[in-house]
Parts: C-alpha cells; structure tokens; sequence
C-alpha cells in the first residue's frame, strides 16, 4: 500500500518514524505471531490466558515445589498476584500446594501431572516455531539475536529510569 501524499510518505519530512518497524514493536509482533501459530496451526490451547499463570508453570517446570514466595521473586510478580494466579492454578487441576513440613508458615507448589502435560505439549510447540522462526539463520545470527534481546530485556528490567533520548 503506497501511503505518500504528494510524494511524502510517513518517514518523509514530517520526521515521523513508521513505528511498525521499530525493534520493540516487531518484537511483539513477533511474539504474537508466534503464540497464534502455537494455538491455530498447532492446536496447542495454553490453557491459562494470565501471563502471571503462564510464568508459574513455567518457573514450576524448572523448579518444582518451591514456595509462593520463591515464585513471587523468580517471576516478577506481587505476592498477591501470585497468590490469586494459584489459587487459579490450583482450582483447575494445573499445581498443588503443600504446608512446608519443616517451616509451616511456607506453602510449597507443584505442578500435577496435568500441568506437566501441558507443560511438555507449549514446550514442543515453542521449540518447533523457534526452529522455523530461526530457518535461514546462521548459528552465529541466531546467538547474536539472543545476546541482543537478552540486552533489552535487561534494559527493561532494569529499575533504575534513565532520560532516553529520541
């Protein structure tokens, strides 16, 4: 679709970008596309729509039975945002929760076979995108890709607000 106006497109002089090729909006593009891909041509239903569901069944795929405070910290989440997404978690079959039986102040969560199952089955699908999102790649391209996100996601992370300039 040609969008110039009397010869001017957006990048033209008005100085305005076309923000759909900045990196962080292809990023999430890309991320969209990605999980689309996962639920229509994979038929692979994530069956928690929450990120913050979605981040615990993960952090308990790679440790299993740690405590609601451990996954508070490893995921970013607030204690009561966590507390609601398991209690979620817990009422459709996907985590179990446990008094500690050495701290009984701690409640300790795993993952029920029900949550490794689905775990496996987004697991497969990610790794089967990734490796046509990554067709064509070099092994060299493909790891500068990820030192380069691992770097934004640093840059976003980070608590401290610097003044960015345009």
């Amino acid at each position: 679709m040609n969008l110039k106006v009397n010869g001017k497109g957006p990048d033209s002089e008005s100085g305005r970008k076309d923000y759909r090729s900045a990196p962080m909006m292809l990023v999430n593009e890309v991320s969209h596309l990605m999980w689309d891909n996962i639920k229509n041509k994979r038929g692979v239903e994530h069956p928690v729509s929450q990120r913050s569901g979605q981040l615990i069944l993960m952090e308990l795929a790679k440790r299993d039975g740690v405590t609601q405070l451990d996954l508070a910290n490893a995921t970013g989440l607030k204690a009561p945002t966590t507390s609601v997404a398991l209690q979620k978690l817990e009422r459709e079959g996907y985590v179990s929760r446990k008094t500690d039986e050495y701290d009984l102040r701690a409640t300790r969560v795993f993952l029920t076979e029900k949550g490794r199952e689905i775990d496996e089955r987004i697991r497969r699908a990610i790794r089967e995108e990734e490796a046509r999102a990554s067709r064509g790649m070099s092994a060299e391209e493909l790891e500068t890709l990820i030192r380069l996100l691992l770097k934004i996601r640093e840059n976003l992370s980070d608590e401290t607000e610097e003044e960015v300039q345009p």
